[in-house]
């Protein structure tokens, strides 16, 4: 999200910045915020309630972030000016500090997006800065921005069962007429197809509203569609494009004992690593001047709705890749082998049906896995990730049963959950996984953690529409073999 903070700044040292990323990581904000935080001088002690501030202000920014109205370097200038709100309260009030630094955010920017109105634009207290600020209202109530409201009366029609609030008023207006209000030319209950004012689409306010209620949708159909197999990998940040390199550090954990007079041994540290990017997808999509005059919003809905699917469709599909490359075996490793292989103890020597005892074994395996050292670390099974062919087995394999006798009982039952996905084009391979982190296999990352599918807008020339670009910033890969076990099925 942010450029390095302060050339020449004093660098924190390892022990502060673990400590504000540590918080940040609980507040769910991307990494660069705990750097920044480092910067101020957040101490450990206000680092948690400081973090929940920002991450009021990251959720009140994202919107305007992905429409482009904000920047980085205005990002950058609103957190600054927040942590400093932060840091000037004086109380043990965590909430009192979040709330100054959220609004604090809010005031900044407000103040960044009115000043880059177009001249002779007169701001309202409805669209000054097109954010609400908690803690801030206009009389006991705060008030939503025209195009927020806009984007709720859009949403009433776009989505099935959404009930308008804040935007009532535009639920049954006509794309044309919204247009034209947003652009200043008033409102009368009819419309006039022949001009469309300032541009093919009104002004910025009809298109923050389009953007708005055009990712609400994106998002929920995105969110519906997500991968299984995602539900085993862990998110890790990506600040760039580099590859992220990712280092397991084991050895020199068994202490050993100590004589009387006698002298303490050193450990030896051992260390290996994987790596793996972050790449961009993407596609464009546009609502034409024509759909505009005929107020046909529900091509509009659809291409929302499609390219949401589309971007679960992507991610769905890498993580299959990769555990179905090499015909199967997973992607060689650093130690040149491939994910799934003989002396990495997390492949079966034969293949077999899904039971208890495949699954058994499955389990075994897992659990006699070493660290780099040869240590016993302990894994957990507690994922199954099958193919649609498998899951009625994988479902029994893990039910809970009343039990006559010991010989009954299913000792999977409230151990394992069943993932099913229907991009593992094999019909009887299947695999076992521990929680993810526990210990690191499966992980994934979006670019300065910005989760999901992210949409930008601006008006066409060459053609008369709205464009809608839809981005993805994306990647994943295995960093350890521990975690995982395949059986090729039989």
């Amino acid at each position: 999200m942010f450029d390095n903070p302060k050339p020449g700044a004093v660098q924190p040292s390892a022990r502060h910045l673990a400590q504000m990323r540590l918080a940040a990581s609980k507040a769910g904000i991307p990494a660069q915020y705990a750097e920044l935080m480092a910067e101020a001088g957040v101490t450990a002690a206000t680092a948690e309630a400081t973090a929940q501030g920002l991450a009021q202000l990251h959720q009140m920014t994202e919107t305007f972030v992905n429409s482009g109205r904000l920047d980085q370097a205005a990002m950058l200038r609103i957190t600054r000016h927040a942590l400093k709100a932060g840091a000037a309260i004086t109380t043990d009030d965590s909430a009192a500090r979040a709330q100054a630094i959220a609004v604090a955010a809010g005031e900044e920017a407000q103040a960044i997006m009115a000043a880059a109105e177009p001249p002779g634009r007169t701001a309202r207290p409805s669209d000054a800065g097109a954010l609400i600020v908690p803690g801030r209202a206009v009389g006991n109530q705060a008030v939503p921005s025209r195009a927020e409201a806009m984007a709720d009366g859009l949403l009433a029609r776009m989505q099935a069962g959404h009930v308008p609030s804040h935007g009532r008023e535009y639920a049954s207006m006509r794309l044309d007429d919204m247009a034209r209000l947003a652009n200043g030319g008033g409102y009368a209950g009819r419309r006039s197809g022949a001009t469309m004012f300032g541009g093919a689409m009104g002004n910025d306010d009809f298109r923050s509203a389009l953007a708005i209620a055009s990712n609400k949708v994106l998002l929920d159909s995105y969110e519906a569609s997500e991968s299984q197999i995602k539900k085993a990998s862990r998110q890790v940040s990506a600040p760039d494009f580099r590859p992220i390199n990712t280092v397991r550090v084991s050895g020199g954990v068994e202490l050993g004992k100590v004589q009387e007079n006698g002298e303490f041994t050193a450990g030896v540290i051992n260390d290996a690593g994987e790596a793996f990017a972050v790449e961009t997808y993407g596609k464009i999509f546009a609502l034409t001047r024509q759909a505009l005059v005929n107020d046909d919003l529900g091509s509009f809905e659809q291409s929302s709705r499609m390219f949401g699917q589309g971007a679960a469709l992507t991610e769905a599909r890498l993580f299959a890749g990769l555990l179905e490359m090499n015909a199967g075996a997973g992607p060689t490793l650093s130690d040149g082998r491939t994910l799934f292989h003989a002396d990495h103890g997390n492949r079966a020597a034969s293949g077999g049906v899904l039971s208890i005892v495949t699954l058994s074994a499955a389990r075994v395996a897992m659990r006699r896995q070493k660290g780099l050292s040869g240590e016993a670390i302990q894994v957990q099974p507690a994922l199954l990730v099958v193919p649609p062919e498998l899951e009625t087995t994988a479902q029994q394999l893990v039910a809970e049963i009343t039990a006559a006798s010991v010989d009954e009982v299913n000792p999977f039952t409230d151990t394992l959950g069943v993932l099913v996905d229907a991009h593992l084009t094999s019909a009887t391979r299947w695999y076992l996984a521990a929680k993810p982190g526990r210990p690191d296999g499966l992980q994934h990352a979006y670019l300065d953690g910005a989760t999901g599918p992210q949409v930008f807008t601006r008006e066409g020339f060459e053609v008369d529409a709205t464009e809608f670009k839809v981005r993805l910033d994306f990647g994943c890969g295995f960093v350890d073999h521990r975690a995982w076990y395949m059986n090729p099925g039989a």
